[in-house]
């Protein structure tokens, strides 16, 4: 009977311990009301001993999982979080960019309003919004036309210098012939000797200064302006730098070889000198 009872106890063994610690809860209980000061202490003591591990062990598993909920909340809202800020970011950048676009542009429209007075039209400022792809460059579209008073042969300069001259122009729109087309000509001034000869363009990016005597003083590095003469471009306007000088035997005349005053494969804002000046 002491065998049974025993395997009886060991199959509901839980049961057992928890019968064992409601009992002993309930002789604590008892002692208590008879102020048994000894042995309520040894009950509650003995009930704390039975029943701590498994409180323990809820608290250590109810904690773990209040943890890693709340690791899952927080988790979520700093993904959350980073994605606003990953946004406002890219959204701050875009904004920086076209800032600082638009700070280039106020500088280049600046430096166009700077250009010294010039004698031969109104000026009027007009974006580049397209240029040949061929040919170096040699032909580029603007923004402004007939509607603004540009007019064909209106001279077209930039900062730095000459760009060329307007050959076609519709009401909205105008086509410029740079000063590196092949076809171009444009009255030159050597600045320190002031000798003239006509600037045109060359095979490649550069200019050529030709028609100058064979006895004129001309060395690399010299500048040449416009002359003034032809009726087109005002003079002392900046056409280029001479890079070299070439002397053909038989010939004639002497030619130099220029590098523009301006880039002309970066140009986005130009000048037009159109028509008269305003009254």
């Amino acid at each position: 009977m002491t065998a049974a009872l025993l395997r009886l106890i060991a199959r509901h063994r839980r049961g057992a311990v928890l019968a064992s610690a409601l009992l002993a809860a309930f002789l604590g209980l008892t002692l208590q009301a008879r102020q048994d000061v000894a042995a309520v202490t040894f009950a509650k003591r003995a009930l704390l001993m039975t029943v701590a591990p498994f409180i323990k062990a809820t608290a250590w598993v109810g904690g773990g999982a209040r943890a890693v909920w709340r690791g899952y909340v927080d988790l979520r809202g700093v993904q959350a979080d980073n994605r606003r800020l990953r946004a406002a970011l890219h959204e701050m950048r875009q904004r920086l960019e076209g800032l600082h676009e638009m700070a280039q542009e106020n500088r280049r429209l600046h430096a166009l309003l700077e250009l010294p007075d010039v004698d031969g039209g109104r000026p009027v400022a007009a974006r580049v919004i397209g240029k040949d792809a061929t040919n170096w460059f040699r032909t580029l579209l603007i923004d402004r036309g007939g509607g603004a008073g540009i007019e064909r042969n209106a001279p077209v300069l930039a900062p730095q210098g000459v760009v060329g001259r307007v050959v076609e122009v519709v009401p909205i729109a105008a086509r410029v012939q740079l000063v590196t087309d092949p076809v171009s000509s444009v009255s030159g001034l050597l600045q320190r000797t002031r000798v003239t000869g006509i600037v045109t363009g060359d095979r490649g990016p550069t200019l050529r200064l030709r028609y100058l005597p064979l006895m004129a003083d001309v060395a690399v590095g010299d500048r040449v302006v416009t002359s003034g003469m032809g009726g087109v471009f005002p003079k002392g306007v900046p056409l280029g730098t001479v890079t070299g000088v070439e002397r053909k035997s038989g010939a004639l005349f002497q030619e130099a070889v220029l590098e523009p005053a301006v880039d002309l494969s970066k140009l986005e804002e130009v000048l037009v000198l159109a028509g008269p000046p305003a009254r």
